[in-house]
């Protein structure tokens, strides 16, 4: 597994979305995270198709949550933008055997260290921002 440019962009517009207290458009954040647009327009759009955002068109528009942070996980943000986020292809053949299954307990660590909140992300970065644990 590993995250690319797309997930840590796409966690850092979740982030400024969670702090927003109004709409947000994509030029703004991508200002805000030195983003270039058209590749962040992508990525909000794929936030989009998940569920994860909604947008309100307008001169006043933009994108919020569609739920709550504390009900947003960033396993869910980063398997929208990044796909399966397993350490191993599932149809290689020692998937099953019981080496794969060190493999799949790996997996379930790595969801269940992801299952945090983005709520909860963002207040664990605000209390401690030198905390590589949650530097983005």
């Amino acid at each position: 597994m590993k995250i690319t440019s797309k997930g840590r962009y796409g966690l850092k517009a979740m982030m400024e979305l969670y702090r927003a207290d109004r709409l947000l458009k994509n030029r703004e954040i991508a200002e805000m995270h030195n983003i270039p647009v058209k590749y962040l327009e992508q990525i909000i759009n794929t936030l989009k198709k998940s569920n994860l955002l909604k947008s309100t068109r307008g001169a006043v528009g933009g994108y919020e949550l569609n739920r709550p942070g504390s009900e947003i996980t960033l396993y869910e943000i980063l398997e929208a933008l990044e796909g399966d986020l397993s350490i191993m292809d599932k149809s290689d053949k020692h998937w099953d055997t019981r080496m794969g299954l060190f493999w799949s307990d790996i997996d379930k660590d790595i969801k269940k260290i992801l299952s945090i909140t983005l709520e909860d992300f963002v207040k664990n970065l605000e209390r401690n921002p030198d905390n590589i644990m949650y530097y983005i």
